[in-house]
């Protein structure tokens, strides 16, 4: 069976990280060595998570109670959460499903005189346009953010150098791994300075906890093998255990009531030397491998299943989102023909607390989205077979031809 994800990581890579928790790194030497290579501009900040970095950023502008943050109105809970423990006021947007960026004819009516900032979420690894947005948040004098956590297609795009805040999540699950780690873009000295201040008056993550996770993954890249991971499947199965729930479980990133508590922490020398590692020595050349299968599939499905951010510019297709009637369905034929599809994600709807804004499009992406195994070890041969399978459990229906801005 295909895994519907495979870590983006080599075992030799987690073995030098383990080498580095057992012998200890110099931390401050490391960071500055990751921040100068990632940034030679001096404007890279490294954190533990982009969910670290984005609290502190909060902290760091200090904005007036109840302002408001217009944000994409998919994402991780965890986003929506933070601005709200900083006495802010997520207001979210609804989505272009072509694009999956902002509706942009809804943004005017989303803004306040209490608006102060605007999220953008690149999801399912395109980019939104972001020219019309900075045009009309600088009109407005907003503060522009980033959110490019599942947008990393290598360091030739390292955010939009008119956006004041650009955020890259080297998580267990995404491009490059360092199985944690970020690294963000602030364009302003003196906010990038306040930042820092707000970092380094933080706790640093025990190199020994980074050591957990490295092993825990060594594991994860074994079994996450078509024949491992069908052993894997069938053994759940007997015992009659939900593999989707275990592998979901195993990979959330702060689980638990303390997530908070958990992200206030600065990264340990470990982690910013192994990002470091991945970025120089990552093969890039996966990323467009990656970005072709995604390319053939859309070809298979034109004209009769939607996907969702068809027409996103630079896909990378980190994910291969589908939008279908029957999700449970199609996902279960899928997995009795050997392709882990699934419906399982941590995004959600991010709703406005007075009930105020309608978000149509949002609601049928999340009720209707299956996630194709996508990456580059799956034959091309097994790609138009999983594309059959959905085909056949999905009636034909007119979609969107995507637009021609695969990953260069």
């Amino acid at each position: 069976m295909w895994p519907r994800k495979r870590f983006d990581i080599r075992l030799r890579d987690i073995a030098v990280g383990v080498v580095h928790c057992l012998r200890g790194v110099n931390r401050q030497k490391a960071r500055k060595l990751l921040e100068s290579f990632w940034a030679p501009e001096g404007d890279g900040l490294a954190f533990l998570s982009v969910r670290s970095g984005f609290d502190a950023l909060w902290e760091a502008l200090s904005l007036p109670r109840g302002a408001e943050i217009i944000i994409s109105a998919v994402n991780i809970p965890h986003m929506a959460e933070i601005i709200r423990r900083h006495n802010l006021v997520p207001v979210p947007v609804d989505l272009d499903l072509a694009t999956m960026g902002p509706q942009l004819d809804l943004l005017p009516g989303v803004q306040t005189d209490r608006t102060r900032a605007v999220v953008i979420a690149h999801l399912f690894g395109g980019q939104v346009a972001m020219e019309p947005i900075l045009g009309w948040a600088q009109r407005h004098g907003l503060l522009v953010i980033e959110d490019c956590a599942q947008a990393f297609c290598g360091r030739e795009y390292r955010g939009h150098p008119q956006a004041d805040v650009s955020m890259f999540s080297f998580g267990s699950i995404k491009t490059a791994t360092a199985l944690g780690g970020a690294l963000f873009r602030v364009r302003d000295p003196e906010l990038r300075q306040k930042l820092r201040v707000v970092e380094e008056r933080r706790p640093v993550q025990s190199r020994f906890k980074y050591l957990r996770t490295l092993l825990k993954y060594a594991w994860f890249s074994v079994v996450c093998r078509p024949v491992p991971f069908a052993a894997f499947v069938a053994g759940c199965r007997l015992v009659g255990a939900d593999y989707d729930r275990i592998i979901h479980s195993a990979v959330r990133g702060f689980p638990g009531d303390d997530w908070l508590l958990k992200i206030r922490h600065q990264p340990c020398g470990p982690l910013l030397a192994m990002l470091l590692r991945r970025l120089r020595t990552y093969d890039y050349s996966r990323v467009a491998r990656r970005a072709a299968k995604g390319e053939l599939l859309l070809k298979l499905f034109a004209g009769h299943v939607f996907c969702p951010g068809a027409h996103a510019l630079n896909r990378t297709h980190w994910v291969f989102p589908i939008l279908v009637d029957n999700p449970v369905e199609v996902t279960t034929r899928l997995q009795q023909s050997g392709f882990d599809a699934a419906r399982t994600h941590s995004m959600v709807v991010i709703e406005r607390a007075d009930g105020q804004t309608s978000l149509p499009e949002a609601h049928r992406l999340l009720a209707g989205l299956v996630c194709l195994p996508i990456y580059p070890e799956i034959p091309d041969e097994d790609l138009r077979k999983m594309a059959g399978v959905v085909l056949a459990s999905q009636p034909p229906r007119p979609v969107l031809v995507p637009s021609a801005h695969p990953v260069g």
